[in-house]
């Protein structure tokens, strides 16, 4: 059976790919002279640290991470601290307004990344049964063959940049207490991470954390779009989500755990060793942020159930009287 990239069509990924490369060569006037601007600076106030950030950069570079768009870390450093800068100015505007209706918006946002999401799994999952991957222990591929998988690796750390869209949506929303740190650090971060790992090994071990993830969104986007349409039949997935998705973390340390084992104690070739160490450091992270949101929401739960039984024995107080 052949890979994807081999029909004779586009895929979805090719057009947000050739998408994102439009963008680069519109963007590239402006963009390249502060570049050049900054890096000259940093070259002449502090030019060893350059000079070992230029090396790091060229020994991890896969060659795969040239065939693609957006991996210019400087462009990445950009729209971190744009959506940042977004964040901090946009909810300081929007107390001067009124709370702004979104749903339609909303509707078509949830929408998509169910579907791109759906398409992430699969695609990963099917590029991986392709390329004969075990559960573990996948290394690296940097040759042609592996362009299709490092394909669906840089469409998933792409679409990072579209879920910043809901952090947006909260803003206008004026549900400022939506935007924790936890929301802030999750999507600035994970970002990063995905553009690093794209950068250095887009194909391999990534396969795992890359559809498991995708698999998420389509529950988590799902309920949005059901609820935002008004099926409350669902309301009960509302309180899976968050253990699903520590649950993700955990298989993902697990993940970890065993390639960094195989490779040390084993000693069996496996996938950059940094990264498999950053991803595990980084689980933990989110498991303890994630965990103590999962708390914090379950005392609410219960303090606003709490209430609401006693309200209804006030009320039924009130009838027998």
């Amino acid at each position: 059976m052949a890979s994807l990239s081999q029909l004779p069509f586009k895929l979805p990924q090719d057009y947000f790919i050739d998408l994102a490369r439009t963008v680069g060569v519109y963007t590239a006037p402006y963009l390249d002279p502060v570049e050049a601007a900054i890096v000259d600076q940093l070259e002449k106030y502090a030019p060893t640290a350059v000079h070992h950030v230029r090396g790091f950069l060229a020994a991890v570079e896969s060659p795969l991470a040239r065939e693609l768009p957006l991996m210019n870390p400087f462009h990445v450093l950009l729209i971190s601290l744009g959506y940042l800068f977004t964040i901090f100015v946009g909810m300081r505007i929007m107390k001067n307004f009124n709370r702004f209706e979104v749903k339609t918006f909303s509707l078509l946002h949830n929408f998509v990344l169910v579907s791109i999401s759906a398409y992430m799994c699969g695609g990963v999952l099917y590029e991986a049964y392709q390329a004969k991957y075990t559960l573990f222990e996948n290394q690296a591929d940097h040759s042609a063959a592996g362009l299709p998988m490092a394909k669906m690796i840089w469409l998933f750390y792409f679409s990072k940049t579209m879920e910043f869209i809901d952090t947006m949506i909260m803003i206008v929303k004026k549900n400022n207490r939506q935007v924790s740190f936890l929301h802030v650090y999750h999507h600035c971060s994970i970002f990063t991470i995905w553009w690093l790992v794209t950068f250095v090994a887009p194909t391999g071990e990534a396969y795992f954390s890359a559809a498991l993830n995708s698999f998420i969104h389509v529950i988590m986007y799902g309920y949005y779009f059901l609820s935002a349409l008004g099926f409350k039949q669902v309301s009960f997935i509302k309180f899976y989500i968050t253990r699903s998705q520590m649950t993700q973390f955990c298989m993902m340390m697990i993940q970890s755990s065993w390639d960094m084992y195989s490779m040390k104690v084993l000693g069996r070739p496996g996938y950059p060793f940094f990264i498999t160490a950053l991803l595990f450091v980084y689980m933990w992270t989110m498991l303890g942020l994630f965990y103590n949101f999962y708390r914090k929401n379950a005392k609410l739960a219960k303090e606003a159930k709490k209430v609401k039984a006693a309200a209804a024995a006030t009320e039924k107080a009130k009838k027998l009287q």
